[in-house]
Order: C-alpha cells, then structure tokens, then sequence
C-alpha cells in the first residue's frame, strides 16, 4: 500500500535530461545496438539553475541534493519530471527506490529515495509539456521551444544559445507552472498537489460525498463482490469509435458526388457528466438464478429502473441489414469466446479459410458463436440491429438503480457553470488570467468526474528490487484487494457506476446515429464517422430536423432531471446535439466542407482558406500536417485528400526501446570515454496509414455503392 510522504514545502527542483542515441555495437544478426547517452541534465529548484553534461554529473547532482536536504530539512524534497517514466530510466541503477507508485511497470507516477521524492507532472496535469505550460500561462521566455532531436550531439559537444535556451526553458518553465499550481492549493502547499489529474476533482468530490453518512453507508451496502465486479469489467467499454465502411477511403463534400453540400458533424455537450445527471445506476446486485423469459424482458423493459449484468452466447447472429447498419454494436475484443465461419476449402498452406464479410473493423458483422457480458443497455442495442438462431443466457445478476448521490451532481453542475460562464476569446485585450485559471480547473473537473468513476478498484502493487534494479509488479487477490477499497476511508465511489456511464453514453449516441438513414434509400445511412460523443454525416440538412427533435427530448429530461445550469439569461442543457463544423454557412449552420475517414481515429477535414486538419493515432497532428503539405509542395500529392491507404507520413514520430543493462558501460567515442548505464534509445519511425486485410476484403464489396 503506498504511503504519502510529507515534502518540505520551502522548496522542490525540476529535472530533465536531453540524450542522443548512438550505436554502441552489433549484436549476432549484425544489426546495430543502440543505446542512450545523456549529453545534458537540467536542475531549476526556483532560484538556481544547475546544468551538467554527462550521465555521471547527473547522477553526481542528484546526490547533492540528497545530502544537502539531509542537511537542511527533516523532511523528503519533491523533484518534479515531466515525464518521470524516461528519467527514471537513466537514474534508476543509482538509487535504492524505497516506494515507488506506477500505473505499469514502466509507467511512474512517483519514486522515492530516503531524501528525494521523484512526481511525473505529466499524470499531474495529463498534457505535454508544451501545453501544460501554455494552459499555465507561463512567460513566453520560458515557453517550450523547438530543437532537433535527430542532431548527434554528445558531453563534450558545444551547444548553441537555442540549444542552451531549449535546454533552460523545460526546466524553468515546468518549475513556474508548478509552483502556479502550488499557489491554488490549501496552504500554498505542495504537499496537498494531488498526484493525478483526477485528484483535483476525486478530492473534491470525496469531501462533499463523505459529508452526508448516508453516502458511506450506501457505498458500503452497494459493495461488489468477486464475481460480479469481474463482470463488471468484462463489461465495461469505452466510447463508440467507427467509420461507415460504405464511405471509408472516399472524399467526401465539397467537389465531389458524395454530399456535395458538405459533411455536417454534431457534437453532444459533456456526455458523459451528462450521462451521470440523466440517468440512474445499479446499486446492490443480486443472483436472478432461474428465470422465466418474461421476468428477463420485464427488467429490460424497465431498465430505466433495473441494471442487470448479463453473460450470453450468441449462436449464428447476424446482422438485420448491414448495408443500413453503419456501426455495428458488437465488438470481438468484448466476445470470448468468438467463432468465426471458415470454409470447407483450404489455403495453400493447408489452413481453412474465413469466410469474408463477417468483421467490419473489429465489429460483429455475422459469426458462428461468441460468448460476452454485456448490460441491459448494451442488450437492447443488439437486439435492435441482430437477430440470431439461439442464444444461452448462463449468468445475469440485477439491480435495483438509483441516481448518483446529490453532492456528486451539484458538483458537476458546479464546473458545468464554470467551463460555460469562464470561456473567453485568448486573443482578447481584456483576457483574464485568473478567469482562465478558473476555466480549466472546472474543464479539468468536468472531464476528470467521468475519469474516476472508471478507475478500477482492484490495483496492483508495484515495488523496486534493488539487486536488480527493475520494477517488480505484484498483482492482487482480487477479493482482499476489494475488502481494501470498500473498507477504505477514502474510498467512496461505485465501480458499477463507470460501466453504466459508458453504457448510457453509447446509447445516447446510437439514439443520434439512429436518426441518420438516407432520406431517399432507408436502406442506406449517411453517418460517416463516429468517436464517443460526436457523429459524421452526409446531407446535413436533410437531417435537422431529426436532431432537433431529439434535442427536444433531452431537454424534456434535462428539465425533470434538472441537468442544466442558467447563465446570462441562457439556459444549457448538458447531453443536446450541438453543430460543430469549420465553417459556417449562410443560413449560420456550421459544417466541414471536406471530410475523408480512414477507420476508427482516423480522419481528416478541410478548414478555411485552403487549409486542413488531421487526426489519425499514431501522427502528431502539426508534424502529421506539415508532411502532406511537405508532399503537397513536391508535387507528390494534388490535394491533401489524396492521402490514401499505403501514405507513409516519414519519421513522423520516435521509437522507444528500453534497455536494462547490468551496470555502467563504457566505450570510446570520437577519443572521448563515454559512459551509459540503463537508457531508453530513441530511433525516428515512420508511420503507414493501412487497413487490415479482412477491412479492405469488406470495403472491396462496397467500393462501387455509391449514392443510390
């Protein structure tokens, strides 16, 4: 269990270090070995900045600051890394870690010596570093600025004045926006700095909660057992991400014959704090054991009343209309087990082959047997888009629900009112810092309360061998590890919860995507792409009308579930469809006049003046951009949109492969002895923007459906 450590407060240093990567050998393939060397370490505690220029000053460095706190406080000194995982790395086989927090093993949040306490700011602030401090509004001066990684540079090698401004700024910078944050907590003290970016809001939320017993005891009595709490996370799934395959590949809007009139695009407002304020949750589960099928469609029919957990298995499901279905709901990384059809034949190799059209991007098209858990929610989607020859229903547990607790929905509605009334224009004269401080601490709680409610309450402990200098994962029994929560003071809120939230998000999206068939072929449906809260479609203003309609009744619920907040005369409804696009017509409807989808966190659009935007997982998006228009400039593509399956955006992001070594290494390196001990080595990859075989089998079918 980890334990706080008490900081002194007078004082903490930022950290960092810049490394280049060498190759220091061969190995048996002949094949390069490449390493980490630290060329430069940065230190900033506020008033001083200290620089070193190899592995060993570093280290030298770190062991000053132990000994001088062991000096001058009783207490352990903060030294905050932006990010502490690549650090800890290249200092770990010189310290003996006596506590250390991960999320992995390769994943820290903190580690401690017997002086210092090593924190990650980037799980404190969940942006990189560049943002982070610009959401700080730290000095421009002490901004993060450019430098190129890819230049070889070494201990003894002579920096630039931007090389050494680059090198000061992480540090400063980081240091300032720290203390900034600092400067907002109780006391002024770093000590109440939360480790997470969840604590703000979890810490928040956790005061208000445990003011009222009857929290306490609801939490207690709503306690999950082994079982069910393993199929609550059998259940659990994130947001609906998909692409149409009918319009994957394709240009879509303004110059082309799909949607010529341009793509529209509708974003929910907070879906998930509204999901949270619109509906009820499972409390108490119990057995259902044997059941009748009219008990079954009795807590179905009134699942805005009853939860139920529910283990299946599908025998020959299928879809009622793929062509009308254009996402289908269930996905195989939630079916286990999954049996797919394979025809009688065989490949060259002897081995069966899959039948085609059963798996549209990781989604159940049609399949011969799949096993899952899913909710009531989830249930009713599927039966609304299968049908299937059998279906064993093994398991179900059901629960009365109930809303979440009252202090946990004024809060929401408490940052809902700030995220609204504190936005600003940041190019405004009269743009005010601490306002915009305000605004991302209530931004930062809207989003951090759907964060922790998804927290899993079963964790495993982490631990640091000194011998061999790795970090040790020890998983739970998942039984004592939920006896610990539930019997923790600072434990109060229901796993249950998260998955239903998630659950309630997805269905209110599908009531969105549900609305979106072809007006002139109900056969087809004009979604494109859809991520968690936001839909794609084709002839937005065939479909306003419809969504305006289902805004209607959301408000109807928002007013009787009173999720809304009143601001300047205006009220705003949290979960309503709002328009979101790059530009705005005439009739002051917003839209994107070019969109283009790859697959799922794939895609890209056009915004004014010729320009375009990018979002596809793997690409930073300004490096992402700056090689098509690098393409675009050498002639090799006409337009953007001519970014296909097989573009390679080149060196477009950084490999990193961990090395545990067994002590300090030295070699010899332009006549200079260099040393390296544990690193990271970081090599420039490229990335291919691709389509699995069987997504490619699929669109092949659809390539030639075009409007009907």
């Amino acid at each position: 269990m980890h334990k706080k450590t008490h900081l002194r407060k007078d004082k903490f240093y930022t950290f960092d270090i810049e490394t280049t990567t060498i190759a220091t050998g061969l190995d048996s393939n002949n094949d390069p070995i490449l390493n980490g060397i630290i060329w430069s370490g940065q230190f900033y505690d506020g008033v001083d900045y200290y620089r070193t220029r190899s592995l060993a000053d570093t280290i030298k460095r770190l062991k000053i600051i132990e000994d001088e706190n062991r000096e001058e406080s009783p207490y352990k000194i903060c030294v905050v890394v932006q990010n502490l995982a690549y650090e800890f790395q290249f200092i770990k086989d010189f310290f003996n870690f006596q506590q250390i927090l991960c999320t992995d093993t390769r994943k820290i949040i903190s580690a401690e010596t017997d002086q210092i306490v090593f924190r990650c700011s980037y799980f404190l602030s969940n942006m990189g570093l560049e943002k982070f401090l610009q959401n700080e509004k730290v000095p421009e001066e002490y901004q993060k600025t450019e430098m190129d990684y890819l230049k070889e540079r070494f201990p003894w090698t002579e920096t630039t004045p931007d090389e050494d401004i680059y090198c000061a700024n992480d540090v400063i910078g980081l240091h300032i926006a720290i203390e900034n944050r600092i400067s907002h907590e109780f006391n002024c003290d770093i000590n109440n700095l939360p480790l997470t970016s969840t604590g703000y809001i979890r810490r928040e939320c956790r005061k208000a909660v445990n003011s009222n017993k009857n929290n306490k005891y609801r939490f207690r009595k709503n306690k999950l057992d082994k079982e069910t709490f393993l199929m609550c996370l059998a259940a659990f799934r994130g947001g609906n991400t998909h692409a149409n395959k009918m319009y994957v590949n394709k240009e879509l809007g303004y110059g082309t014959d799909i949607s010529p009139e341009g793509v529209g695009s509708v974003d929910e407002a907070s879906a998930y704090p509204a999901a949270l304020l619109l509906y009820d949750y499972p409390q108490r589960f119990t057995n259902m054991g044997a059941f009748k099928e009219s008990e079954f469609r009795y807590y179905l029919n009134n699942w805005q009343k009853w939860g139920m957990l529910i283990e299946v298995t599908f025998i020959d499901i299928h879809l009622k209309n793929p062509d009308a279905t254009p996402v289908p709901y269930i996905s195989t990384s939630k079916c286990n087990p999954l049996v797919l059809y394979y025809k009688k034949k065989t490949d060259k190799k002897g081995k069966k082959e899959k039948h085609p059209l059963q798996v549209d991007n990781g989604r159940i098209i049609r399949c011969k047997l799949m096993t899952t858990i899913i909710t009531e929610i989830d249930w009713r989607i599927i039966e609304s888009q299968y049908e299937w020859k059998e279906c064993k229903i093994t398991r179900v547990k059901a629960a009365k629900k109930k809303p979440i607790p009252k202090e946990i929905r004024e809060i929401i509605l408490k940052h809902y009112l700030g995220k609204t009334s504190l936005k600003q224009d940041e190019d405004d004269p009269n743009f005010d810092e601490d306002k915009f401080y305000l605004y991302n601490h209530s931004k930062r709680g809207i989003n951090g309360i759907y964060g922790m409610h998804v927290t899993n309450p079963v964790k495993s402990e982490y631990e640091f061998n000194s011998s061999t200098h790795e970090v040790i994962e020890h998983k739970p029994d998942v039984q004592e590890a939920l006896d610990d929560y539930y019997d923790s003071f600072s434990s109060f809120l229901d796993y249950q919860t998260g998955v239903w939230c998630t659950a309630y998000a997805r269905m209110m999206l599908q009531n969105g995507m549900d609305l979106l068939l072809n007006k002139e072929n109900s056969g087809k449906s004009d979604l494109v792409y859809c991520d968690t809260d936001s839909l794609k479609f084709l002839h937005p203003a065939s479909h306003r009308a419809d969504i305006e309609a289902l805004n209607q009744e959301r408000i109807k619920l928002c007013e009787k579930r009173e999720a809304y907040i009143d601001y300047n005369g205006k009220r705003y409804y949290l979960g309503i469809f709002e328009e979101e696009g790059s530009v705005k017509g005439l009739d002051g409807h917003k839209f994107y006049k070019k969109f283009k989808t790859w697959g799922a966190k794939k895609y890209m659009y056009s915004i004014p003046d010729g320009g375009f935007k990018i979002t596809i997982s793997g690409v930073p998006k300004k490096k992402g951009v700056k090689c098509i228009k690098k393409d675009l400039s050498r002639g090799k593509l006409k337009s953007p949109f001519d970014v296909a399956k097989g573009y390679v955006f080149h060196n477009i992001k950084t490999t990193s492969v961990y090395m545990d070594l067994n002590g300090v290494q030295e070699i010899e390196v332009q006549g200079h002895k260099l040393q390296y001990a544990s690193n990271i080595a970081m090599y420039p990859n490229s990335y291919t923007l691709g389509l699995t075989y069987d997504f490619e089998v699929l669109l092949d079918k659809y390539k030639d459906i075009m409007e009907g």
